[in-house]
């Protein structure tokens, strides 16, 4: 089980793959360790034809990583990330972020710019200032579910997905509950994930996010509304917007699949640039048009 040392932290990674292959960085939300990819590091990894090194990473205080006291920041987040791969000796990848995993994506992106050959923003936001907060119902569902006990998976289940979904939550989100019972979030952890949440915001920087993006999020999403993801998709110069219909926050929910397409495709457009390493990438065509 790899490990990297960091000031305060010990940070956990699992690997799948070869080295030497081209990477993918995958990045849980708020209070997740990398168990909540499930089945897509395996997914990725497997896939027929193409060769790939998948690294998940246990954000501090998730997983087997190190639970140093709070306070955290995005930035520290990231250079975690950057720690990462240096450990696991990858000069770039492509780095996937859900939720507070693609705020610390962002991060990856304008505080180590060669590390990063493309970015996967999943129901994300540039700062809730620049896009949108969620309803009161949803922070309050937020904020109670470190207290709610038995309640958790429920008020967790009303959160992340689309109201149409909810009488099939225990179908969709059938691998949660071993994992929340094998991975707990302290609230200690919870606290410092979400001051480091509250305290992102990147949207006046964006324009030095040189590398393309896809960012993806779901119509119906009540924790992190869609606004967010399009002033995500109008502030970085090469980036594609799509939003999925009855959709909530867990976006590849019941849609296992959808990770692997979107890096697919981002490595598509990646095999569009130039052949001697400089990364020019031709300019995108957004799926849905913003603004």
């Amino acid at each position: 089980m790899p490990f990297v040392n960091r000031p305060g932290a010990s940070i956990h990674y699992v690997t799948r793959g070869a080295p030497g292959e081209p990477a993918v960085v995958l990045l849980q939300g708020l209070g997740l360790s990398s168990r909540f990819w499930f089945d897509i590091p395996d997914i990725l990894a497997k896939e027929e034809g193409r060769s790939r090194r998948v690294i998940a990473v246990d954000n501090r205080g998730t997983g087997k990583s190190g639970r140093p006291r709070p306070p955290w920041t995005m930035g520290t987040m990231a250079d975690d990330v950057a720690a990462v791969l240096d450990d696991a000796g990858v000069n770039d990848a492509i780095v996937v972020g859900i939720s507070m995993g693609g705020m610390i994506a962002q991060h990856v992106a304008l505080r180590h710019p060669s590390r990063v050959r493309g970015l996967v923003l999943l129901a994300t936001t540039p700062g809730f200032l620049a896009g949108a907060l969620p309803a009161p119902t949803s922070l309050y569902r937020l904020l109670s579910v470190p207290l709610a006990g038995r309640n958790a998976q429920a008020k967790m289940a009303r959160l992340l997905l689309p109201r149409s979904k909810w009488a099939r939550a225990a179908e969709i989100l059938r691998d949660w509950p071993s994992a929340m019972r094998e991975d707990p979030t302290s609230p200690a952890t919870f606290a410092g994930h979400l001051f480091a949440a509250s305290t992102h915001f990147v949207a006046p920087r964006l324009s030095r996010i040189v590398c393309p993006a896809l960012v993806v999020a779901g119509a119906e999403d009540m924790l992190i509304p869609r606004r967010n993801a399009e002033v995500l998709a109008r502030g970085i110069p090469r980036a594609e917007l799509e939003l999925l219909p009855d959709t909530g926050h867990a976006i590849f929910a019941d849609d296992r699949d959808l990770v692997r397409r979107l890096v697919v495709r981002l490595e598509q457009r990646l095999a569009g640039g130039t052949t001697d390493g400089s990364a020019v990438v031709p300019p995108m065509s957004p799926m849905r048009k913003v603004g």
